[in-house]
């Protein structure tokens, strides 16, 4: 990673300096006037298509064997000499619209300091950071997918990161504080609102550590943290009187108790890559571990209800390798364990390989095949097959 001081230093210079144009702010094209006239940020889209050939039939929440799992909409500028705003909109049938991630990023703090405003993707663990579209899986790792989401966690609030080197290799100390973690499970009614005081919101704290073994390959290893307070389940509804947030009492049928859940993680990377070949030989090395810890008996609003949420804590991981076999292919394989939290803790095993084939930087292929097992059944044989492409210039997300 030798590269990522000087990358991290260059950024930081160029952002600092003043704009030539005076008092305007924007850029100068060749000729002393705006590159960028209109001001037009940088447009894109991606497409993700998917097909389910599994002999057992479909896999999919909708048993479709053909889809169009997402449409991601990117706008992405530049917003002045001090910030930066990204916009990625989601489209798909079963959600319509969403709002995948829209922040501003500062350009222009000292010290290597990072500030993010508005709602990104949860720095917790490796591939939680990549979009869907650009894993070199068709899935999140089944970790991911059971302890957050199938399309991993977000959080809307305030994000800070710094890269320093003090040990001589660079680390990199990422923070976070969230309204909550994704999104309200539909239809759970606390008696207050999870983040009423500043201690309901969501945490979380990555540190990440990044060595050269040597000019062909570098290891990084990062460990994070994430907790907040979550609506779970009771085992009925009681009618409570509960003071209004603007001042007066109304009266709430309330279904659940906001109690605390913490997930613990660490992720290794090895990537090796030659520098005479390296545009036909690569190879990456990925695990990540995560434990997630559970309230066992939160205070409940009244005596006639019992707590139904999890009362246990859950532990998952994944192994996945990936070798480049050509310029333009790949070859991989996961492998998958987890505690399922949706079947009380039984446990799933699954075993994956993958053909990854880049046609062009703006589509890619790719065909899977996956043996699930769960305990208490048997195996199921899944056979996905995918199509990603890019328009305008989508910018990668960082893997």
């Amino acid at each position: 990673m030798k590269e990522l001081g000087a990358a991290v230093d260059a950024a930081a210079t160029t952002a600092a300096q003043p704009s030539p144009a005076s008092g305007t702010g924007q850029a100068v094209g060749p000729q002393g006037g705006p590159s960028n006239p209109r001001l037009l940020p940088d447009f894109s889209a991606v497409g993700d298509l998917l097909g389910d050939l599994s002999p057992q039939g479909s896999s999919q929440t909708d048993r479709s064997r053909f889809g169009v799992r997402e449409v991601e909409i990117a706008v992405q500028a530049i917003v002045d000499p001090y910030f930066r705003g990204d916009i990625f909109l989601g489209f798909n049938d079963a959600e319509g619209v969403a709002i995948e991630q829209a922040f501003l990023t500062t350009t222009s703090l000292p010290n290597e300091l990072e500030l993010k405003l508005g709602r990104f993707l949860m720095p917790f663990g490796k591939q939680n950071l990549t979009h869907r579209h650009d894993l070199h899986t068709i899935e999140y790792p089944y970790v991911i997918q059971r302890l957050f989401s199938d399309d991993g966690v977000r959080g809307t609030g305030l994000w800070g990161n710094r890269v320093f080197a003090p040990f001589g290799f660079f680390q990199e100390v990422q923070l976070t504080a969230v309204d909550r973690l994704g999104e309200p499970t539909e239809g759970l009614t606390p008696r207050e609102d999870a983040n009423r005081s500043l201690a309901g919101l969501g945490f979380s704290a990555r540190l990440r550590n990044y060595f050269d073994i040597s000019e062909a390959a570098n290891v990084e290893l990062s460990f994070s943290a994430l907790t907040a307070r979550r609506a779970q389940p009771l085992d009925g509804s009681i009618t409570l009187d509960v003071d209004r947030v603007g001042g007066g009492r109304e009266r709430l049928d309330v279904n659940a108790v906001n109690a605390r859940q913490s997930t613990f993680g660490a992720d290794l990377t090895y990537r090796w890559r030659p520098l005479q070949q390296g545009i036909y030989e690569s190879f990456i090395l990925q695990a990540e571990v995560m434990r997630q810890t559970n309230e066992r008996a939160p205070p409940l609003p009244s005596r006639s209800v019992a707590y139904t949420g999890p009362t246990r804590d859950y532990t998952g991981a994944y192994v996945f390798a990936r070798y480049q076999t050509s310029q333009r292919s790949y070859l991989g394989s996961r492998y998958d364990y987890v505690q399922d939290p949706e079947r009380d803790g039984r446990t799933l095993n699954a075993g994956s390989v993958y053909l990854e084939w880049y046609p062009s930087e703006f589509t890619k292929l790719l065909a899977g095949y996956e043996a699930l097992r769960r305990a208490d059944d048997g195996v199921r044989n899944r056979l996905l097959i995918q199509a990603v492409f890019s328009l305008g210039p989508h910018k990668p997300h960082p893997f």
